[in-house]
C-alpha cells in the first residue's frame, strides 16, 4: 500500500512539476521576469535565489507553480513587492504558454518509449465478441425501487439476486410486478412497472456474434466494443451481428444505464471469444490443427458461449461430426471434422481453457497464496481446470481442505500450494471461497505500441469526448439535432477521481499499468490546457497571437473580465466534477457496507436451493 501511495504522490505531482518547469525554461530563455518556482504548494518551507529567480520548496509536495508577471494581462504588470516591469512581447509570451503543455508531451514520450521497450498491458485482439445473455427488461431504478435495496421476492415468489440478475427471467411485455425489498428488517411491497429492453426488441439475442459497431469493425474484443458504443454520436447504435451464417445488422436507440451514470453502455453480457491455453499432443484437437491463443467462435455453425458450453454441445452430439470455426492471427479458419465418442471432455479432446485470474481480492486465502492477476489456472491438485465455474465447484467442494493449485505466470509453471478455502455466508448459505474474480479468456497480453502510438490513441479518446461533450452546443449553434451525447461533464474525473483510477490501475495490473495511466494524464494535461480558453495556456497563446497580428495590446478591461469570469468557472467546474467523484466514492462505499437486516414475516417460505453469487466473475457486461 506505501509504495502505491508514494507512486501517485510522485508521479501525479511530477505531471504538473514538469509543466511548470516548462514554463520557467522557456521564460529564461525569452528574457521574462520569474519571480518564483515552486515545488509544491502552500508554506514556504526553505529556498534558495538564482538567477534572479526564488526558488523554493513548499508544505505540499504536489506538483509546483511559477510567478510570471509579465504574463498578467494588465498594460503594466507588477511584482509581488511592487516593482513595476515592462509588458512582455507577443511571441515570448506564447513561447512560455506553449513550453508548459510541451514539457508535458516530452514527458510523455519519454515515458511511452520505456513502456515501448518494457511492454504495456493490451486486451488480446478479438474481431468479434460473443453475446451471452441479453435481458429483455431494462434493470432500471424506478417506482420506488432503489440500487441498495435487497429484493427477498418477486411476486410473492422468494428470490435471491440483485435486480440486474432479475429483468433477465421477466419477458419483455410483462405486466406490473410485485417486487418485495427488505429495508431495515421490514418486507415493503413496491408496485413495478416493467419497461421493454431496446436491445431486446430489436432482435438481439444470446449467441449473436457481434462483429461491428456502427459500420466499424473492432479488433480489442469487448473492450473496444464498449468504446465504440459509448461514443456513438447518433442517435441510434448500429451492430453488425452473425447469427449462425446469417449476416444481419441490428439498430436501435440505446436506453441510459444507471448503472453506469446513465452513460450509453448496454445492458447486454458480451464476451470474447473463449481461448486455448494449451493443445496436449496426439489428441483429437492436435489432429485437426487446434494451436494455443487459437478463439473458439462456433461449433457447426453455433456460437460457442463458454467452455463449458462447447463440451455439453458436442456430449449432446453422441459421436455424431463436428466441425470447429476458430479466430487465428485475424483469419477464421475452419477445421477439419471431428467426431468424438464416449466420454466428452477437455482432457479426452485435448484442450486446456484459458482460465485466467482478473482480480485478487485482499486478506483472503487467495492474497496470503500468493494468486496475481493475469495468472492462468492449469490445474487443482493435478486435475486439469477446463473453466472458471469448474474451479469454483472444486473450491466449493473442498470444505475447507487445502488445495494445490498450478499456474502459470510469466510463461512459467509454478505451484501455489495450501490454499484454503474459507465459509462465507451468501443469503443465509454457508459458501466455500478463496477470493478470486476469474474469467474464460485471456483479459490482457503485454503489447510493445510505439510512442506515437501512445499518444495518438490519447489524442483520439481525448478528442472524442471533447466532441460529445460540446456537442448539444456546436449542434444548437449548426441548427443539427445533438443526438445522443451521452457523455456528460459530470462523467469526466477531476483529481480525485483520476487518483482512484490510478490506484486501481496500480492494484490490478502493477506498475505496467501505473506508468501507462501516467502517460495517459501528462498527454492529457498538455492538450486540455491548449485548449484556447483564457487562464489555459492556449487562452495565452490566442491573446499573444491576436496581439501579434492586431499590433495593440486587448483592452485590459475585457481581458480582466475574460480572466475573471473564466477562472470563476474553472473552479465551478472543478468542485462540480469533485462532487461527482465524491458520490461515486460513496456510492461505492455504502453498496460495500449494506448488511440487509433479516426480514421477519407472518409465515416464512422455505426458498428452494439456488445457486449463490459465484466466485468466478464473468467479463465484464459491456
Amino acid at each position: 500500500m506505501t509504495w502505491k501511495i508514494l507512486f501517485i504522490a510522485f508521479f501525479f505531482g511530477f505531471c504538473i512539476f514538469i509543466h511548470e518547469f516548462g514554463h520557467l525554461v522557456a521564460a529564461l530563455w525569452q528574457g521574462l521576469r520569474v519571480e518564483r518556482f515552486s515545488l509544491g504548494f502552500g508554506k514556504k518551507l526553505f529556498g534558495f535565489k538564482r538567477f534572479g529567480v526564488e526558488f523554493i520548496v513548499s508544505a505540499l509536495p504536489f506538483g509546483g507553480y511559477v510567478a510570471l508577471p509579465q504574463l498578467d494581462p494588465t498594460d503594466q504588470p507588477v511584482t509581488s513587492d511592487g516593482e513595476k516591469l515592462p509588458p512582455g512581447r507577443p511571441l515570448p509570451r506564447a513561447i512560455t504558454a506553449f513550453a508548459g503543455p510541451l514539457f508535458n508531451v516530452l514527458f510523455g514520450f519519454a515515458l511511452a518509449t520505456v513502456m515501448w521497450l518494457v511492454g504495456v498491458w493490451e486486451p488480446v485482439p478479438a474481431r468479434s465478441c460473443v453475446v451471452v445473455e441479453v435481458p429483455p427488461t431494462l434493470p432500471l431504478y424506478k417506482d420506488g425501487l432503489k440500487m441498495e435495496d435487497h429484493i427477498v421476492a418477486l411476486n410473492g415468489e422468494p428470490v435471491h439476486a440483485v435486480w440486474e440478475e432479475l429483468c433477465f427471467s421477466i419477458p419483455a411485455d410483462a405486466p406490473e410486478q410485485t417486487v418485495t425489498v427488505n429495508r431495515n428488517g421490514e418486507a415493503i411491497d413496491l408496485r413495478y412497472t416493467p419497461e421493454p429492453n431496446p436491445e431486446w426488441l430489436a432482435g438481439l439475442r444470446s449467441g449473436d456474434r457481434i462483429v461491428a459497431v456502427n459500420g466499424k469493425p473492432f479488433k480489442r474484443g469487448t473492450e473496444e466494443l464498449q468504446m465504440e458504443y459509448v461514443y456513438s454520436d447518433g442517435p441510434e447504435v448500429e451492430l453488425t451481428v452473425l447469427d449462425g451464417e446469417e449476416r444481419k445488422v441490428i439498430s436501435y436507440v440505446p436506453a441510459p444505464n444507471p448503472m453506469m451514470e446513465n452513460l450509453g453502455l448496454p445492458f447486454f453480457v458480451a464476451r470474447n471469444p473463449v481461448t486455448l491455453g494449451g493443445v496436449l499432443p496426439g489428441t483429437p484437437a492436435a489432429d485437426v490443427g487446434l494451436q494455443v491463443g487459437d478463439q473458439l467462435l462456433a461449433l457447426n455453425g453455433q456460437s460457442i458461449l463458454s467452455a463449458r458450453k462447447l463440451l455439453a454441445d458436442i456430449e449432446a452430439l453422441q459421436g455424431e461430426p463436428f466441425t470447429l470455426l476458430v479466430a487465428r492471427q485475424n483469419q477464421e479458419i475452419t477445421l477439419p471434422e471431428m467426431r468424438l465418442a464416449g466420454d466428452v471432455s477437455a482432457k479426452s479432446l485435448g484442450l486446456l481453457f484459458a482460465v485466467t485470474v482478473r482480480t485478487v481480492v485482499p486478506d483472503t486465502p487467495a492474497s496470503r497464496a500468493g494468486f496475481q492477476p493475469n495468472d492462468r489456472l492449469v490445474a487443482v491438485n493435478g486435475e486439469e481446470v477446463t473453466d472458471s465455474e469448474m474451479f469454483t465447484e472444486i473450491v466449493r467442494a473442498s470444505d475447507g481442505k487445502p488445495l494445490d493449485v498450478t499456474v502459470i505466470r510469466d510463461g512459467k509453471e509454478r505451484v501455489l500450494s495450501n490454499v484454503q478455502a474459507k465459509p462465507v455466508t451468501i443469503d443465509g448459505k454457508e459458501v466455500y471461497q478463496v477470493g478470486l474474480a476469474l474469467i474464460d479468456s485471456v483479459p490482457r497480453i503485454i503489447g510493445h505500441p510505439s510512442p506515437w502510438e501512445q499518444f495518438e490513441n490519447v489524442v483520439s479518446t481525448t478528442g472524442r469526448t471533447l466532441k460529445l461533450l460540446f456537442k448539444p452546443l456546436t449542434a444548437k449553434l449548426g441548427g443539427a439535432p445533438a443526438g445522443r451525447a451521452q457523455v456528460k461533464v459530470r462523467h469526466m474525473s477531476g483529481p480525485l477521481g483520476i487518483i482512484l483510477m490510478l490506484w486501481y490501475k496500480l492494484k490490478l495490473e502493477g506498475l505496467r499499468g501505473g506508468l501507462s495511466f501516467i502517460i495517459l494524464i501528462t498527454f492529457s494535461l498538455a492538450l486540455i490546457n491548449l485548449l484556447p480558453f483564457p487562464v489555459l495556456d492556449g487562452g495565452h497563446i490566442l491573446f499573444a497571437g491576436i496581439e501579434g497580428i492586431t499590433r495593440r495590446r486587448m483592452p485590459v478591461k475585457v481581458m480582466l473580465v475574460l480572466q475573471n469570469v473564466f477562472a470563476f468557472l474553472l473552479i465551478a467546474l472543478m468542485v462540480y466534477i469533485t462532487f461527482f467523484d465524491g458520490s461515486r466514492i460513496f456510492k461505492r462505499l455504502r453498496l460495500f457496507f449494506a448488511e440487509p437486516a433479516p426480514v421477519q414475516t407472518e409465515a416464512p417460505a422455505q426458498p428452494a436451493e439456488a445457486e449463490t453469487a459465484p466466485e468466478a466473475l464473468p467479463e465484464a457486461a459491456p
